[in-house]
């Protein structure tokens, strides 16, 4: 199974913004949707997992209806830094994954990544 973890627990204090820059909407959605319909769409991509701000929780869940992304399956809180919060995301994956299980980690900020760009990651 390969499973995506998308980190979004940063504050973007340097973007100047009232809100964390993966929520900022541009053309109307958050960009952190545009992330996840990335992989969403791709056909390697088995399981989402966000690791966000916990204020925030919610409103990445909510995401998975308003915008049709069935495979967010878990959503954790991030942690105080990008090496915090990938180790909460990995422990929100404990007992959910088998060894043999890929895990690929990936920023919310970062929805022009494409299909190639995955594909090769997993291999």
């Amino acid at each position: 199974m390969n499973i995506v973890m998308i980190l979004a627990g940063g504050s973007g204090k340097r973007m100047g913004a009232d809100i964390p820059k993966q929520f900022l909407k541009v053309l109307g959605k958050p960009v952190i949707v545009y992330t996840l319909e990335v992989f969403e769409k791709h056909p390697e991509v088995d399981i989402i997992e966000v690791v966000a701000i916990r204020d925030w929780i919610e409103e990445v869940w909510s995401y998975r209806e308003r915008y049709s992304i069935s495979k967010l399956k878990y959503v954790v809180e991030g942690g105080s830094t990008c090496q915090e919060s990938i180790h909460n995301g990995i422990i929100g994956l404990r007992g959910k994954v088998n060894d043999d299980d890929i895990v690929m980690i990936a920023m919310s900020v970062s929805p022009l990544i494409t299909g190639d760009i995955i594909s090769d990651s997993f291999r």
